[in-house]
């Protein structure tokens, strides 16, 4: 076990990640921004090549991170993270939630009941079962902390995107509910609204042009990068944020303040699902 109790501002401090086997993703730059200031981290991800990259590429860095593969969507999965955090360092403080995504691009015409009730339980049910799993193994021993990634596609009417709009709302429901639910405990629960980051996931949208039209159209003219995500979730884990709980911050360049927004998801550029 490596000993990091003295170093950095989440020295001693033990978080759960998921979803950060890819680079870049927003799982990834959190577990190595968590880590470097200290932390402790589980990681996470479905596909065991690319998570133990992650996991091998954080360790040769000199940073404590152990994985576990497995849906996140699966409670057997919640509960070997919160074993593994218990098991490997000791306690759990912190729990963030990154995995989400679209099971349906399409006109809501066309939509299936399969298409929109899965698409809210890929980003919701994962985020509630490891909670709850999280509180069984002591998150609120030392007062914990949880960040949920949730999407600025809630403020948009995106036809093609119906089925995420209502995951992502939905989960900014679930966060501000556990937020008043937890608060008795210590737990403080937020979340972080990426606009279109560039992450592996998004790399047929940005990648053509390296993020120029999202520049473009972004009021600080600039693509959002997984970092940028990493650093708000960072922030809502940390003791500067100790006051704040229910919150979704939006990380997007500013795009939600334009109306309905930019997007690049029109009716002629369907390339993909985004974050």
């Amino acid at each position: 076990m490596l000993d990091q109790s003295k170093g950095g501002r989440f020295g001693g401090k033990v978080a759960i990640v998921t979803g950060a086997s890819l680079d870049p993703s927003i799982g990834r730059a959190t577990a190595e921004r968590l880590a470097r200031e200290g932390a402790s981290v589980v990681i996470n991800g479905r596909n065991e090549g690319p998570l133990r990259e992650t996991e091998r590429a954080l360790q040769e860095a000199g940073l404590a991170v152990t994985c576990v593969v497995g849906s996140a969507g699966e409670k057997e999965t919640a509960k070997r993270l919160v074993a593994a955090a218990r098991d490997e360092y000791g306690c759990l403080d912190f729990v963030v939630n990154t995995v989400g995504g679209n099971r349906f691009l399409g006109s809501p015409r066309e939509m299936s009941r399969e298409d929109l009730l899965g698409t809210i339980e890929l980003n919701t049910w994962g985020a509630v079962a490891l909670v709850q799993e999280a509180i069984e193994g002591g998150l609120a021993e030392g007062g914990g902390a949880v960040v949920n990634v949730s999407s600025g596609t809630v403020y948009k009417t995106t036809p093609k995107m119906i089925a995420y709009a209502a995951a992502k709302s939905a989960l900014n429901a679930i966060t501000r509910t556990l937020a008043r639910d937890l608060a008795s405990l210590g737990i403080r629960v937020n979340a972080v609204a990426p606009g279109l980051t560039r992450t592996a996931g998004t790399r047929e949208i940005w990648e053509p042009d390296d993020g120029a039209e999202a520049a473009r159209n972004l009021l600080l003219g600039r693509l959002t990068e997984a970092e940028d995500i990493a650093n708000a979730c960072v922030f809502l884990l940390s003791d500067d944020a100790r006051q704040i709980t229910g919150q979704i911050i939006d990380v997007d360049a500013g795009n939600h303040l334009m109306g309905g927004g930019w997007t690049p998801m029109t009716d002629e550029t369907i390339q993909g699902r985004i974050r």
